[in-house]
């Protein structure tokens, strides 16, 4: 495979002499062209740290999220909705996501939406004003 500046804001991993896949990551699930022609792996990085009792909560998600949602937003929403509606959190963080990407690209592009919301207490003993980036 090859990297190449795609003529916008992005390096993407491309197949040897070709124009596909186009990605912006050297890290993929089920592209299989992209593992076979552009040198792409499934393989993660693994980073491991112990959670201190005052994390609150465990976000994962893509850039997709990050980049039109700010930390901020992004544990504010998390204290509105609670524990007991981790699912909602997740689906509002995606959805808030893919509209502000919509309105910034003009409707034309969105991809790589993706939010996982975990939190590490129970309902009742939930301390919101913790639950910090």
């Amino acid at each position: 495979g090859r990297v190449a500046f795609d003529g916008f804001a992005n390096h993407r991993v491309y197949a040897r002499n070709e124009h596909y896949p186009g990605l912006n990551m050297s890290r993929c699930l089920g592209d299989l062209l992209g593992h076979s022609d552009a040198g792409l792996t499934s393989e993660p990085d693994i980073k491991e740290f112990q959670l201190a009792p005052e994390d609150e909560c465990i976000v994962l998600c893509t850039d997709g999220v990050t980049e039109f949602i700010s930390w901020q937003e992004l544990v504010d929403l998390l204290g509105a909705f609670g524990p007991e509606n981790a699912q909602a959190a997740a689906e509002k963080l995606a959805k808030d996501a893919w509209d502000r990407w919509l309105s910034e690209e003009g409707g034309m592009v969105v991809d790589d939406i993706t939010a996982v919301v975990i939190y590490t207490h129970p309902p009742r003993e939930r301390k919101l004003e913790q639950c910090s980036a």
